[in-house]
């Protein structure tokens, strides 16, 4: 393992009434730092309630534990992994707003509004988050909060992880988010691990802590100035481990290449060529339900790539 610590960072002054440019100068700073080296930060002091990031895991916890029959009845949003997959987990997706679950026994009202609750927080986090990267980046405030301005891609997904075998301790194999950025927590048995310099760093989870991860299009977009982090999953030996994300993504038929901020206005070449971004979602989703016989065969951002 490396000695490489993930930065931590307090955005409290983001979320409080007095004005303190300093703290928010100083996170800037820190997350401009994290986005360039890591593409992977944890943040505290983020607005979202810990007794709700704690009952949001159980909750899944709850329903990860249903039947087969009661999970499956989640019209297309439950997903176990297949035999012959190299993922080792079973995931609850939804998109918003809900709507279809009110037939679900395994989607109880109480369940339905902790999710519903955890959303609201994970969005407006997420507008924050928005503009502060916008402004790493040198860009409006605004910037990204327009260029997503639809906000129904937007997704929250559960995971419950298998206990490791004796042969394999995979939990998902090293990939990117195809998006724009993620926000995670993980229960207190950890797991996730982040790629920097040929080490894979562990991340502790804590029960306060949120993950941020940068996605492919902001790598693209800022023509590879913020780091796509690569990371994984490693499952615990003899336990289940449990965690869950929100995915910022845009629409499916937004158009996805280097800014000219980054490339003409400074006379950079493009690393990337143009895509619709639902074209490399449905390359990344074929990577799961039709993984190629080869790894190095696995669709990434790369595939865009331009070599000058």
């Amino acid at each position: 393992m490396a000695s490489f610590d993930i930065p931590t960072i307090d955005v409290s002054p983001f979320f409080k009434s007095e004005e303190n440019e300093e703290g928010k100068k100083k996170a800037m700073e820190q997350i401009r730092e994290a986005c360039v080296n890591y593409g992977f930060f944890q943040i505290v002091n983020h607005g979202v309630p810990s007794d709700l990031l704690s009952r949001t895991i159980d909750m899944y916890k709850t329903f990860f534990a249903c039947s087969d029959e009661e999970k499956l009845s989640v019209p297309d949003n439950y997903l176990k992994s297949t035999p012959n997959s190299a993922d080792t987990f079973e995931h609850l997706w939804f998109r918003f707003p809900f709507s279809g679950f009110n037939n679900c026994r395994s989607i109880t009202p109480h369940f339905k509004k902790v999710l519903e609750e955890m959303v609201s927080h994970f969005t407006k986090l997420g507008v924050v988050l928005e503009g502060i990267i916008s402004e790493c980046l040198g860009l409006p405030p605004d910037f990204l909060s327009n260029y997503r301005n639809d906000r129904s891609r937007d997704s929250l997904m559960g995971l419950h992880y298998f206990p490791a075998t004796e042969d394999d301790n995979t939990g998902k194999p090293a990939h990117e988010d195809p998006g724009c950025f993620t926000i995670l927590y993980q229960d207190e048995i950890g797991g996730l691990q982040v790629h920097k310099d040929d080490h894979w760093i562990p991340i502790a989870p804590s029960k306060d802590k949120l993950v941020v991860n940068i996605g492919d299009v902001i790598q693209v977009l800022s023509n590879n100035k913020f780091k796509s982090a690569t990371h994984k999953v490693v499952r615990p030996g003899e336990t289940n481990r449990y965690s869950y994300v929100f995915f910022y993504n845009v629409q499916g038929d937004k158009w996805v290449e280097p800014l000219p901020q980054f490339t003409k206005e400074i006379g950079e070449s493009p690393k990337y060529r143009g895509f619709v971004f639902e074209e490399y979602h449905e390359l990344r989703f074929r990577n799961r339900s039709h993984p190629p016989d080869r790894p190095e065969d696995l669709i990434h951002i790369t595939h865009y790539s331009i070599s000058n």
